[in-house]
């Protein structure tokens, strides 16, 4: 049968708004995502006065229609000529108009209004959940959700009734990526809005939020979906591929946990605003050689010290010096002294007792000059605590403390061994929890475990009596808090032991500091401050790197040729967080207690973060790897539904009513609207912005909660 002849095609476009009589043009977008796309409408004036005449109210929740006629002539093959005539419609419901922009000229105006699309309304909205729980590694089964199950709950929490999220299964199914095959991610959301948390899930995971013309919400593959049309196609391009391509890419996970057991020195807050051991404080008792002699000065009023300041407080006035100097320091005492204990070293490290005592006498000389008034700012002060920092890092340096778990590779034999820490600074701030996770009773959430302290002291709420190991738990109804950027633990009340001595042929109890110790976890910097994070590199093939073009020849002499290669693109992924976990036991070792490290644990297997790196790695080069990427125009209204590969789709409708749509393949063209890229930084940026008080934060400090 023959085909008849198309002599000519042409149309008229119209596009209609409730309440808004003519509108002249329209252009409107529609792109990937949860940020409403705009439609920007040039309309008539019209009156907005409800008492004149002619008054038509503009709904604030209305619909755009876009209609297009459209009428072919075609000769058939015995010369008769026809016209066929075809209406194509798109309906967007749920719209909303914002503020117009009057444009006035001599001869003419109109008003130019936006109007947005339904997702405006998905910024709203509560919804709440903790899923893919993990306790000790292990995800919980009643919190085991996959994520088109995810992705489900979310889009009913939005009140959506059309739905796809078909394409989430490939993750359950695909051999071919292992890494792939059953990613959980755990999900914290609380209070957010139903699409961010839609939005939060799936785009990690390479998978886009697309709204169709029919309305239905469906969940895409990036860069999978339909080809261009062809039919009406009035110009096209293509995209050159040519990605900004790294020869590696670093995925950085959040700041490493180190749980250790760390062995604890009392100390106490001072006149200078500096904390240090309680034998260096200026108001430490002294005994007749001028050594510190804390025996006879317990808490909690501790004695000796208050008995310095009422010596004076009857004979001098209030505002003198030496007055507010001795009651600040029995304060001080009061308020630190037995309460607040600093880490010192990983258990079972040895101090060298040579660099022991020369910090210790540097300690009574600044103790003394504090005493005396001298202060940060002074020059004697500044040169004896530059002399005292010395030696304590000087002590802690060759004291050689292990840190159980990572490992460090010998400058001199290329081999792996034990880290060993140089600076005290390299654990700060430590973390106010465990590396260890558990389900808290009270609210069912997966948290970090408390600080446990052990050691020899005086159970004064139970037992009366000094515990008998260093392996007894503090009492539960002694608290504390942890003060990270000093590594200093601060209790309710005051910690001691009771020491029996014979003094003067008399058996006398003394109370001195306790033995304590902490399993608590810590951040690990290197010597520069560069904090360790879990990090796995993923080369890129070779067939995909770039390579330099070859320089012509005669070129002027001595132009050398630019070194090829790309430096690695890092990939920060907080959520991965590797956790180092040691484990203890106390044993009697000839009559001696031993602490004796068993084992460290290491979640990089339990919680497979190289999966997870991997899965991130896959979605980074997605943009890479994906192809085909071009534009059309095309005559007339072309509702093509948008998926992984079709990612923009723009209607514009002229002041003469001719209509085009140009459709867009693994590229976003309207230069009016941003990239999705770019919506997703603006989005997070608002969200940085909300979180932390309309200030950014450009650097990434240690979450000490450990969250």
């Amino acid at each position: 049968m023959a085909v008849p002849i198309e002599l000519d095609r042409y149309g008229v476009g119209k596009v209609t708004y409730p309440g808004i009589k003519k509108i002249e043009s329209a252009n409107y977008s529609r792109s990937h995502g949860i940020t409403p796309d705009i439609c920007q409408v040039v309309m008539t004036p019209q009156t907005l006065d409800p008492d004149e005449a002619g008054y038509e109210p503009i709904e604030p929740d209305g619909y755009l229609l876009f209609e297009f006629d459209s009428n072919t002539v075609t000769q058939n093959i015995l010369g008769n000529v026809g016209t066929t005539s075809k209406t194509t419609k798109i309906l967007m419901q749920g719209c909303r108009p914002d503020k117009a922009a009057v444009r006035k000229s001599s001869t003419s105006e109109s008003w130019t209004i936006p109007i947005y699309d339904r997702r405006w309304k998905w910024k709203y909205g509560s919804y709440s959940g903790h899923w893919n729980v993990k306790k000790n590694g292990v995800i919980e089964s009643r919190k085991e959700r996959t994520p088109r199950e995810l992705a489900d709950m979310c889009l009913e929490a939005m009140g959506e009734k059309r739905y796809d999220t078909e394409a989430l299964d490939d993750l359950e199914k695909k051999k071919s990526l292992k890494y792939r095959k059953k990613v959980r991610p755990e999900v914290h959301w609380d209070r957010i809005p139903p699409a961010q948390a839609l939005n939060d899930l799936v785009t990690p995971l390479g998978y886009r939020v697309c709204l169709g013309w029919d309305d239905r919400v469906r969940i895409c593959k990036y860069g999978v979906g339909e080809l261009l049309p062809t039919d009406d196609l009035m110009s096209g391009g293509f995209d050159a591929n040519l990605p900004e391509i790294p020869d590696s890419t670093t995925v950085l996970g959040g700041i490493t946990m180190h749980e250790a057991m760390w062995e604890m020195e009392p100390v106490g807050l001072d006149l200078d605003g500096d904390w240090r051991p309680i034998n260096h404080l200026s108001y430490a008792p002294r005994d007749i050689v001028f050594k510190p002699d804390w025996r006879f000065s317990i808490p909690p009023n501790f004695p000796e010290i208050r008995l310095k300041f009422d010596e004076i407080k009857n004979n001098i006035k209030p505002t003198d010096d030496e007055y507010k100097k001795r009651k600040e320091q029995h304060a001080l005492a009061v308020q630190t002294v037995y309460r607040c204990y600093r880490l010192t070293y990983p258990v079972n490290t040895e101090e060298k007792e040579t660099l022991r005592k020369r910090y210790d006498e540097l300690g009574a000389d600044l103790a003394k000059l504090v005493d005396d008034g001298s202060r940060p700012g002074d020059k004697g002060y500044d040169r004896l605590y530059a002399k005292y920092t010395a030696a304590r890092r000087e002590l802690f340096l060759k004291s050689e403390p292990v840190l159980p778990g990572p490992k460090q590779k010998n400058p001199r034999t290329g081999k792996l061994g034990d880290y060993k820490l140089q600076e005290f600074e390299q654990i700060l701030p430590i973390f106010e929890t465990r590396a260890e996770l558990a389900v808290d009773s009270y609210t069912g959430k997966l948290i970090r475990k408390q600080p446990e302290v052990t050691g020899i002291y005086y159970d004064f709420v139970e037992k009366y009596a000094n515990t008998i190991s260093v392996g007894e738990i503090l009492n539960s109804q002694i608290t504390f808090d942890v003060l990270p950027e000093q590594g200093i633990l601060k209790f309710s009340e005051p910690i001691t032991r009771d020491v029996k001595v014979k003094i003067d042929d008399q058996t006398k109890t003394l109370t001195l500091p306790a033995q304590l110790r902490v399993k608590i976890a810590t951040p690990l910097k290197s010597t520069v401050g560069e904090t360790a994070r879990y990090t796995y590199i993923y080369e890129t093939p070779k067939n995909y790197r770039t390579t330099p073009a070859e320089l012509p020849d005669n070129l002027p002499e001595g132009v050398r040729k630019i070194t090829g290669g790309t430096d690695t693109k890092v990939v920060i992924r907080n959520e991965i967080v590797q956790a180092y976990q040691a484990r203890y036991e106390v044993r009697d070792i000839s009559g001696e207690e031993r602490t004796v490290l068993l084992s460290v644990v290491d979640n990089s297997e339990t919680e497979e973060l190289k999966k997870l790196a991997l899965a991130t790695i896959d979605v980074e080069y997605l943009k890479i790897l994906t192809e085909n990427a071009g534009s059309g125009v095309y005559a007339g209204l072309k509702p093509m539904n948008l998926d992984g590969a079709i990612q923009q789709v723009a209607i514009s409708r002229n002041t003469t009513g001719g209509m085009t749509t140009t459709i867009s393949r693994n590229s976003e063209v309207d230069i009016y609207v941003p990239t999705f890229d770019e919506r997703q930084r603006n989005q997070d940026l608002k969200e940085m912005i909300k979180a932390h008080n309309e200030t950014v934060d450009t650097t990434q400090q240690v979450n000490t909660k450990g969250d």
